[in-house]
């Protein structure tokens, strides 16, 4: 469970940096992608622009909350024990991994033609997050094959590393 909370307050602490500028400040985000030479001169934007920057925005902040409250990491009850796992937290963390993936290989390809700092950073920050997501996805939260008494994973097997656990078993039931 450490590694799905991690992950969900982390896309919220990545989605909310983006979020809060095109909230409050919707031209800066124009400024810092801009193609212009004049860097003294903030970008201005019509108004169909800002809409559609604080609209970002906000949805942003709402795809963070979201799973922040669908992964169980933020418990909407008493009765629920941090332990267990919230039976959406894998389709939420799989959307926002495909989230992660296609918003860095947006910014992977826009930085590509522009070789603006802001799609590098865009592209680090979305590629990290989509590998994280996918480490939770393969490798956190699935508690089904854990033995109760030994705490032991029961999927594993002898090869291509030898088995420890399943050879004192083994040992246990010859003697």
């Amino acid at each position: 469970m450490e590694a799905v909370s991690a992950y969900s307050l982390t896309t919220l602490a990545w989605l909310s940096a983006q979020a809060i500028p095109l909230i409050i400040w919707p031209s800066f985000i124009s400024t810092l992608i801009s193609t212009d030479s004049s860097h003294y001169h903030p970008a201005r934007l019509h108004d169909i622009e800002k809409y559609f920057a604080r609209s970002l925005g906000l949805s942003q902040l709402t795809l963070g909350l979201i799973l922040l409250i669908l992964s169980g990491a933020l418990p909407l009850s008493d009765s629920s024990t941090t332990e267990e796992i919230s039976p959406y937290a894998t389709a939420t963390i799989l959307i926002t991994t495909i989230y992660h993936s296609s918003a860095a290989f947006y910014s992977y390809a826009r930085y590509t033609q522009s070789d603006h700092l802001a799609y590098q950073l865009g592209c680090f920050g979305s590629s990290t997050l989509a590998a994280f997501g996918l480490y939770v996805l393969l490798f956190a939260g699935d508690t089904k094959r854990v033995s109760k008494r030994t705490g032991a994973d029961k999927n594993t097997s002898g090869w291509p590393f030898k088995n420890s656990e399943a050879e004192k078993k083994k040992g246990k039931k010859r003697i």
